[in-house]
């Protein structure tokens, strides 16, 4: 009996090889099917967003995945995303990687994992330019009545809402639409990255970056990945480090942000 249970285990092993060799990782599926696909919000200032003339999607993100595209021989395709569902949609297989100038946070990474970093930013608090005098610290826009402007689902959403204890916090579903309310003064401020703020704050005069030399809660910046797909993960490693020792990384940075740090 004893020998008899023995092959049956052997066999089942046997049997459970090919599937699992017919069953291609991530990397393979990517290279097998052409395309990748990478989910970003599409609203995101210097990393994802869209010509406000053409709708053509741009951004730092962007001229970096145009890079990555011909070196893996696919094509890139990209997908609508919100910071707020964006884990439960890459475990729920609708992207690929998402890349929106992600930061690299500890609860993301309990779920998901992330690539090397390629940037690193932290938070800004917009403002109009006529309000510079009368903004210039936390304290300043933590009062009764003011209304501070945040997209939901992710890191500006934590900071609004932990950080301002007496001014109101309001949610929006996009950067954009913060941005609009701020611009016409229904809200006082908005919660930015860094690197938006000063991209925003350069090409819009009505707006500004409040103490852009104190920046909050700095993370790095980095692609999320499923934490089973590990031969895409490394490939995509060796993609960032490539784009950076070539100097494509500093010329992109150049390109959307000047010379900023």
């Amino acid at each position: 009996m004893r020998t008899i249970w023995i092959m049956t285990v052997v066999a089942a092993l046997v049997a459970a090889v090919p599937a699992a060799a017919q069953s291609p990782d991530r990397l393979q599926k990517v290279l097998a099917s052409g395309v990748l696909r990478v989910g970003t919000s599409m609203d995101t200032p210097v990393f994802s967003m869209r010509d406000p003339a053409t709708g053509v999607l741009e951004g730092f993100d962007m001229d970096a995945l145009a890079t990555l595209g011909p070196a893996l021989g696919v094509r890139i395709d990209y997908v609508k995303m919100t910071f707020g569902s964006m884990l439960a949609d890459l475990a729920a297989d609708k992207f690929d990687v998402a890349m929106s100038g992600m930061g690299r946070t500890l609860d993301r990474a309990r779920v998901a994992t992330f690539s090397k970093p390629y940037m690193r930013y932290g938070k800004l608090m917009m403002i109009r330019s006529a309000d510079k005098e009368r903004f210039k610290t936390l304290a300043d826009l933590d009062r009764p009545g003011i209304k501070i402007a945040y997209n939901k689902g992710g890191l500006n959403d934590r900071f609004a809402t932990t950080m301002f204890k007496q001014a109101a916090p309001v949610g929006f579903e996009s950067n954009e639409l913060a941005t609009a309310d701020l611009v016409s003064g229904k809200v006082s401020a908005q919660v930015s990255d860094s690197t938006a703020a000063i991209y925003m704050a350069r090409k819009d005069s009505r707006i500004a970056a409040m103490s852009p030399d104190n920046i909050f809660n700095p993370v790095y910046v980095a692609m999320l990945l499923r934490r089973d797909d590990q031969t895409l993960l490394n490939y995509v490693n060796i993609w960032i480090d490539q784009i950076e020792m070539d100097g494509t990384l500093a010329k992109i940075q150049s390109k959307w942000l000047g010379d900023i740090k």
